[in-house]
């Protein structure tokens, strides 16, 4: 079955491209997967915040991966969450997400695969955090800083397109329907991230 070829494939490429002695993909239900790291994180998804657990990537970069399935398995969900911090940081901060999606829906209209930028929340946290453990001068400077920010366009509500058929007057949707199509995207997707953060 397709949903098997595609845990099976992405844990195969996983363990070989992140040099791990373990298949990093698990699950508790065979319907969401995520992936086993040492380093807590908090990925934002939507108005979600959830702890994880990251893999070590490259140099202060981190990494996550989660899969669903809808019980059916005709709906299919990637998420790929990139983080940063020292080793020693108690958790790192998330600076984007990628995903790609495949509702089984023939009029689907957000471009898939799409990146969410989340960098500014991770910094609100941030700041949140410091200024509350601070005496009163710091908490109305935080005040103000949400007042700034409350006037900021949220932008990880965007799909931002990743591969559009735009040019050719086709649909920026492109379907989950083949495991090896599955690895190629998150091959170059990592090599292209890790390019740009490098450069």
């Amino acid at each position: 079955m397709l949903q098997n070829q595609i845990i099976d494939q992405l844990n195969d490429f996983l363990k070989n491209y992140l040099n791990l002695s373990y298949p990093p993909l698990i699950s508790k239900d065979n319907i969401s997967f995520f992936s086993k790291g040492d380093f807590e994180a908090i990925n934002y998804k939507r108005s979600d915040m959830n702890a994880v657990k990251t893999i070590h990537w490259f140099e202060d970069f981190y990494f996550y991966i989660q899969v669903n399935f809808s019980r059916d398995y005709l709906q299919k969900m990637i998420s790929v969450s990139v983080f940063q911090g020292a080793v020693t940081d108690k958790r790192k901060n998330q600076l984007f997400r990628a995903e790609w999606d495949d509702h089984n829906i023939e009029a689907e209209s957000r471009p898939q695969p799409h990146w969410h930028i989340t960098r500014d929340k991770a910094n609100f946290e941030n700041f949140s955090e410091l200024i509350n453990s601070s005496d009163d001068v710091e908490t109305s400077s935080f005040e103000l800083f949400e007042m700034s920010n409350d006037e900021i366009y949220d932008t990880k509500k965007i799909h931002f397109a990743m591969s559009s058929n735009w040019q050719l007057n086709e649909s920026p949707v492109h379907k989950i329907d083949d495991a090896k199509k599955v690895v190629n995207w998150l091959e170059g997707l990592m090599e292209h991230i890790k390019y740009e953060l490098i450069n």
